[in-house]
């Protein structure tokens, strides 16, 4: 029965983390971000073609967005796009399943390590995580990693107990290496933590010639794919674009402390935090914990000075907690709950410690019923407030700090006009706009489809324009003060103001 239970209960907190995930993912957010874009018609192209946007053939690296992409979402994403097309949704739809997957992987790794009852807990915890939620609905890779790391963590600690899973982990490892920049960062000090961690068990691997082999293996596998990338620059171009403007120790105390304030981990997440504009990377109004977790951290967490068993296990999670931060605290917006999403990993473990050591400290079983309805009340309210939230969502990250809305209705207004015009012109008002006309357009149908070029402004050509206000006023009419535009569709944003107005000059 107990066997049939948790699998009863399992099934229930993914069905649960499946559905908050894929809700509306059309809509919510409102609008399909660049980095998105770029994802789908990378994948697309590689479906179709086997070569990328510009022509090169199953790289390891893409170019797209002013950087480099990394690999594992856009092949990931192949599949999904072969059943559904190029659309929103099966962009989306791949970060949905990597949730899911990573809810699975936790509870994995934490029944290896814990026993069911914390593993139940902990896949709970990660499946209605604001964090873990938010970064499941949107197209970004970043969603990948987590699972990536989750499963090279399962295959590392099965390798503890069975040596012929060690050349998983290293290959796991790679994924993980490539799955989102500050994994690059990351990936290196969780192998070596798991080596510090349980030195006394791994100690005598160092005598053993395949442990040798397997890791100069999956370093020259890592040489090979990623040589090209290294010796041209390409490898740290992301890393020039986000880091520190002017680095200095304490900026870097100021971001590591930054990430386990109570702004961003209770309160704001990152969307409100000092200093950030952007409004894609968490839900406004709650941080990317639950409040009612913090007590069971702290409970979780000093769980390492009061029992002996699952000592390391508990303190693997410390030190992992304690270097989440590192993938973020280097860069400008510190902290940026895309870059340090791992976090996501140990705060949810502790939580299920905390919440299996509290409830086991009760032996009373009524008064241990009455804890556990009292803290299903407690999650179930805040997961509620939560959603509720995440309903709003839409309602102020549509515009440009945000998800940028508007391409999607451009483009399909030109595809059914193209042919009453002699070029069709949509602004470069976006990050890297070209993208759009790639992925609303594959098959390129609107050949005289085109970004926004001032100097090809003609009014002795058939012209129409997508532009913001923005465009006309500050851009257009400084520089052809005598011409006037002429609206004939306007495109509006949630809360109803005007975004994006299609017409001509005259």
């Amino acid at each position: 029965m107990k066997k049939y239970a948790t699998i009863i209960f399992l099934s229930l907190i993914i069905i649960l983390g499946f559905l908050v995930r894929v809700w509306n993912i059309q809509n919510n957010p409102y609008g399909f971000f660049t980095d998105e874009a770029s994802i789908g018609y990378n994948a697309y192209s590689l479906l179709k073609t086997g070569k990328d946007e510009w022509g090169v053939r199953l790289p390891v690296l893409f170019k797209a967005s002013g950087a480099y992409s990394n690999p594992v979402f856009i092949y990931s994403a192949i599949p999904i796009i072969f059943l559904f097309g190029l659309n929103e949704f099966s962009v989306r739809f791949t970060s949905v399943l990597y949730g899911i997957l990573g809810i699975f992987a936790l509870f994995l790794l934490t029944n290896l390590l814990f026993g069911k009852k914390i593993a139940l807990f902990s896949a709970l915890f990660l499946a209605i995580s604001p964090w873990h939620i938010h970064m499941s609905r949107i197209g970004f890779e970043v969603i990948s990693s987590v699972f990536w790391v989750l499963f090279s963590f399962y295959l590392l600690f099965k390798s503890k107990q069975n040596f012929a899973h060690y050349p998983l982990a290293l290959v796991s490892l790679i994924i993980t290496f490539l799955s989102y920049y500050p994994m690059r960062i990351y990936t290196p000090i969780f192998y070596s933590l798991f080596f510090l961690v349980y030195y006394k068990d791994t100690f005598f691997w160092l005598k053993n010639k395949k442990f040798w082999f397997y890791n100069f293996a999956a370093l020259g596998i890592f040489i090979v794919l990623l040589w090209p990338y290294l010796s041209d620059g390409s490898f740290f171009e992301r890393w020039k674009q986000a880091k520190m403007g002017d680095i200095s120790i304490d900026k870097i105390v100021v971001g590591y402390l930054n990430h386990f304030s109570a702004d961003f981990l209770f309160r704001k997440g990152d969307i409100d935090f000092f200093g950030q504009s952007v409004t894609r990377h968490s839900i406004r109004g709650t941080g990317e914990l639950y409040w009612y977790q913090l007590p069971f951290i702290i409970i979780g967490i000093f769980t390492i000075f009061k029992i002996k068993k699952k000592r390391r296990e508990i303190f693997f999670f410390f030190l992992f907690l304690l270097v989440y931060p590192l993938g973020s605290m280097f860069t400008s917006t510190a902290p940026q709950a895309t870059r340090s999403v791992i976090g996501v990993i140990p705060f949810q473990v502790l939580t299920g410690i905390g919440v299996s050591r509290f409830l086991d400290h009760f032996k009373n079983h009524y008064f241990r019923a009455l804890l556990f309805a009292g803290s299903v009340f407690i999650i179930s309210v805040s997961f509620i407030h939560f959603f509720n939230l995440l309903r709003q969502y839409p309602n102020y990250s549509s515009d440009y700090w945000g998800w940028q809305y508007g391409p999607r209705e451009v483009v399909e207004y030109f595809l059914k006009e193209h042919n009453n015009y002699d070029e069709l012109y949509l602004t470069g008002y976006f990050n890297a706009p070209y993208i759009f006309l790639k992925f609303y357009d594959p098959e390129n149908k609107c050949q005289n489809c085109f970004i926004l070029d001032t100097d090809r402004i003609s009014t002795k050509k058939r012209q129409i324009f997508a532009l913001r206000q923005g465009d006309v006023d500050n851009e257009i009419k400084r520089k052809y003060p005598i011409l006037n535009f002429k609206k004939i569709k306007t495109i509006y944003l949630p809360d109803g103001s005007p975004e994006i107005f299609i017409g001509y000059f005259f």
